[in-house]
């Protein structure tokens, strides 16, 4: 396997995790707003409920590079910032 094939597989298996681990902390703080109506728990539930949505959004830009890659485009052609303009 190439290094950038490892790199793609590790940064998809951490982008997943980190999806896994906001979302379990997110329902936990939830639980904990419900039960004790505790201040602190509503803060942490919005922090890893904006932490969820961002890696979500990195989570949709992930597919659409790696199913670009798939279709033949290269690493070089997707760092080009004229790649990125054409698609706005």
């Amino acid at each position: 396997m190439s290094y950038e094939q490892e790199f793609l597989k590790d940064f998809e298996e951490w982008l997943q995790s980190q999806i896994s681990i906001n979302q379990m902390a997110m329902d936990s703080a939830k639980k904990v707003l419900e039960e004790d109506k505790d201040e602190r728990a509503a803060d942490a539930y919005i922090r890893y409920e904006s932490k969820l949505d961002a890696y979500r959004f990195l989570q949709g830009k992930w597919s659409f590079w790696t199913t670009s890659l798939l279709k033949g485009l290269s690493l070089e052609s997707l760092s080009n910032r004229h790649f990125y303009d054409t698609l706005l």
